[in-house]
């Protein structure tokens, strides 16, 4: 039996619960309607001591939190006991990680001391494939190898005016000594010469609004928009719906249901009115794209409340808060405007037996990209204006070979890398190839994912460098470590995983076979782990171990002379435990410069500039460190 414990600073209110558990007749379980809302019920029932045969248990199980729909779920309340197999198979996840983590993480720790190699090594279920995610992308980045391509464009002129054109069908080729030879046998050349203007198409085409709002792909887009992390969101989020006007914030679908489309549409005007933009509703009807209950389970997209803030109310949310709020409102009145549509013109110009297409856009119905006209904008600039001509047009076309070279992947912004969990490695950008699967889905889950990114920041697997994520050379031992347990290393654990545990919900498997199945794992890991870390190579890592700390150094300490390096958001000492000294990253929010760290451990005084006030003016101050340990103002400084 595995023995569940009340954290201290909750045990006071746990008794209160626990009491009130054991004196009622009646439970009704009315936490989240999933699996591990489940779980925290039926944790807490019997930690309370208060199951009993001569009790009625009861389940609220709905997925809208609008009155309507929360006293319809009491009028209807199913048996507990018909969700109880969730329980089972919520717990059996708890206990399995649990075992992995307590085993796993002692081991590999142990294994490597043994090799010299000082810390802590962490071993999950998530986050170790997740840093493995992020540092076979920073592999393939690292020893990716550019190679020269050229492709043929052109330079199409006429009457009305020039544009561009691209090589139809598409081709390239390796070197000039094989694009040459290939204009030539088209009969062509490079440089100018004439052309003509064979077929000209138009097409109307139109663009929905955004999907609404997951917790993942809202902190994605903004992280995409303002470099946030993944649990600045969250956390500024959670003040939102904490402030009443934001809806419950940790959600995997991008759908409401019906009952949350009518406040929506009763509120519009107000939600209007905040943007401060005059717009008709068109689109009065929900559509499936955004409306559907078969695809809310337990909470539905994050939206704006019914409660719009007051002018006193916005005043005091952070900034991230109010382009949080800004964009989630912009996105939900998006939803009940006109579409967007354009006409896609595409020109065929050909030169000899050469074709070129050009492909430009014109705007016919702005419709909901009204509201978005800073993305609007970089949209513009990727799309040429075409020229109005007429078939058979004669044009001068210029040839050129453009040289370009192939491009490694991106990095992981913490923005990619959540939808990167979210599809078990299948990196997508576009949010239109990203359909929010009911079923549990990649590593993680929607309210953990954050954390997990945080986790491997804390224990300094990763860190961020311009947005980027970076894996440390501690990282990279420890994926080098575990790369040869693959079930480690990737998401394929989870997959299996989950394959079982749903048969567990079903009552068609049950949690002592699974944990016999985990216990034979770890015992295989126990014998093939001091194996692998006995084949691996150290040198490389503390050679770049000792380059990563000179590179990361600020200065000394000045308690006890050792290395400062900065942590994850403050200056630390390299002797730590021994040597506790820390210093703030920055000063009344402004970023110390490395030239302010210097000189403050230098035991000097060091000018900070630019340091906004909150009525947004800026100003110059003179610091130092105090007695205390602490950064302190001296003066201003003009």
């Amino acid at each position: 039996n595995y023995a569940f414990e009340v954290q201290k600073d909750k045990q006071e209110q746990f008794k209160i619960v626990a009491d009130l558990l054991k004196k009622a007749d009646t439970i009704i379980v009315a936490t989240d309607s999933d699996r591990e809302g489940e779980n925290i019920a039926w944790s807490i029932i019997y930690k309370a001591n208060a199951f009993s045969e001569d009790k009625t248990y009861k389940r609220l199980w709905i997925n809208s939190l609008e009155k309507d729909m929360i006293r319809e779920g009491f009028k209807n309340l199913k048996s507990a006991m018909d969700f109880y197999p969730f329980y089972q198979e919520a717990q059996t996840r708890q206990i399995a990680d649990w075992l992995i983590g307590m085993n796993a993480s002692p081991l590999y720790t142990l294994n490597m001391q043994k090799k010299g190699i000082d810390g802590v090594f962490s071993v999950g279920r998530v986050q170790t494939p997740t840093l493995y995610l992020i540092y076979k992308r920073q592999n393939t980045i690292e020893n990716f190898e550019k190679k020269p391509f050229f492709e043929i464009e052109a330079n199409i002129k006429t009457a009305q005016g020039n544009f561009k054109g691209l090589i139809s069908p598409s081709e390239r080729f390796s070197s000039l000594d094989e694009l040459l030879p290939y204009v030539k046998s088209k009969q062509a050349e490079m440089g100018k010469q004439d052309g003509l203007i064979t077929d000209i198409e138009n097409k109307d085409k139109k663009t929905n609004s955004p999907s609404l709002f997951s917790l993942s792909s809202l902190q994605s887009k903004i992280n995409q928009m303002y470099k946030a992390t993944a649990i600045e969101t969250l956390n500024a989020m959670q003040g939102l719906y904490e402030a009443k006007i934001l809806s419950y914030p940790r959600t995997d679908t991008q759908y409401i249901t019906a009952s949350e489309f009518s406040y929506l549409k009763t509120n519009f005007s107000n939600y209007c009115k905040y943007l401060n933009v005059d717009l008709e509703m068109i689109q009065a009807e929900p559509r499936k794209r955004y409306v559907d209950s078969s695809k809310v389970q337990e909470h539905h997209a994050i939206i704006p409340t019914k409660q719009v803030p007051s002018e006193e109310t916005f005043k005091k949310l952070t900034d991230l808060q109010k382009k949080i709020y800004d964009l989630v409102v912009k996105t939900t009145v998006a939803m009940f405007l006109n579409d967007y549509l354009y006409q896609e013109t595409k020109i065929q110009t050909k030169v000899a037996d050469l074709l070129f297409q050009s492909i430009g856009k014109t705007q016919k119905q702005e419709g909901w990209k009204a509201l978005f006209t800073e993305q609007n904008q970089e949209e513009k600039e990727e799309v040429q204006k075409l020229p109005v001509v007429q078939v058979g047009e004669n044009a001068e076309v210029e040839i050129l070979s453009i040289e370009k070279a192939t491009q490694p992947p991106k990095a992981f912004t913490e923005g990619t890398l959540l939808t990167a969990m979210k599809t078990s490695g299948k990196t997508v950008d576009d949010e239109e190839a990203i359909k929010i699967l009911q079923e549990v889905e990649g590593i993680g889950t929607e309210a953990t994912r954050a954390n997990i990114i945080e986790t491997l920041k804390e224990k300094e697997y990763i860190k961020v460098d311009k947005n980027k994520l970076i894996v440390t050379e501690k990282g990279k031992l420890l994926c080098q470590a575990v790369e040869k347990q693959n079930l480690l290393s990737s998401a394929e654990m989870t997959a299996k995983w989950e394959s079982y545990l749903k048969k567990i919900g079903k009552k068609e498997g049950d949690q002592e076979t699974f944990l016999e199945n985990i216990k034979q794992f770890i015992n295989q890991l126990i014998e093939a782990v001091p194996k692998d870390i006995e084949e691996m190579n150290f040198k490389d890592y503390q050679a770049n171990k000792q380059t990563e700390l000179e590179k990361n150094t600020v200065g000394k300490c000045p308690k006890c002379a050792n290395n400062i390096i900065l942590k994850k958001s403050f200056y630390g000492c390299t002797n730590y435990p021994e040597c506790k000294f820390t210093l703030a990253d920055n000063f009344r929010k402004k970023k110390l410069t490395k030239t302010n760290v210097k000189e403050l451990l230098e035991g000097k005084e060091t000018q900070i500039k630019g340091i906004k006030t909150k009525e947004k003016k800026t100003y110059n101050a003179i610091v130092k460190i105090g007695d205390k340990g602490y950064i302190e103002f001296v003066s201003f400084d003009n």
